[in-house]
């Protein structure tokens, strides 16, 4: 029943994440080797916000498939995935809600949906997070990177936002007695698939 939603995962969302991790690293290289020169750190950064955007409207296709496989809606399918963005026994709260808020303002730029945490394109910022931003061992440790800023005056690091929704969606599809690999996962440094 969620075999195109298992499908998506595998074919779309996993390459997609992979291709966000890998251009995560690669403004903080710049900003590194070039001695902050800002038109090729703006490159990077740009390249890092759009791959950014990718994978959350690849992670959020999975809502719409996923309710089409099970006659329900996309914000119910979500609710359920939520609660299951876990790694390590560690919950984090409202990734699911913010990837769907970066896919969205990706889309449309200017967000009025009251779901949405974020307001527009401009929240989803490449920035250097500082010491004590998000929450211990996510995201990079240092360097400029893909941030969150949310109606709520707080910062997120998508870049933990990315492997905790995906850790829902197998959850999710586990849940519903999908096949999944039986190997380690890795997305952005982390296994999503125990």
């Amino acid at each position: 029943m969620l075999k195109r939603a298992l499908d998506h995962l595998l074919t779309n969302v996993l390459p997609a994440a992979h291709d966000y991790d890998q251009a995560e690293v690669a403004p903080s290289n710049v900003f590194t080797a070039t001695g902050e020169d800002r038109i090729k750190c703006r490159v990077e950064a740009d390249a890092a916000k759009r791959r950014a955007a990718d994978v959350a409207i690849a992670i959020d296709g999975l809502a719409d498939r996923a309710a089409n496989a099970l006659g329900t809606t996309a914000n119910t399918i979500r609710a359920q995935v939520s609660a299951l963005c876990s790694i390590d026994y560690t919950l984090r709260a409202g990734c699911i809600d913010r990837v769907c808020a970066v896919a969205n303002a990706y889309k449309h730029d200017e967000l009025d949906d009251p779901k949405h945490p974020i307001h527009s394109d401009d929240d989803v910022l490449v920035i250097g997070a500082g010491f004590g931003i998000d929450s211990f061992g996510s995201g990079k440790f240092g360097g400029i990177e893909v941030m969150i800023h949310q109606k709520d005056g707080h910062q997120r690091k998508f870049l933990a936002d990315v492997p905790y929704a995906i850790s829902g969606w197998f959850g999710f599809l586990k849940q519903h007695g999908m096949q999944l690999p039986s190997e380690e996962v890795i997305v952005c440094g982390m296994n999503v698939n125990k």
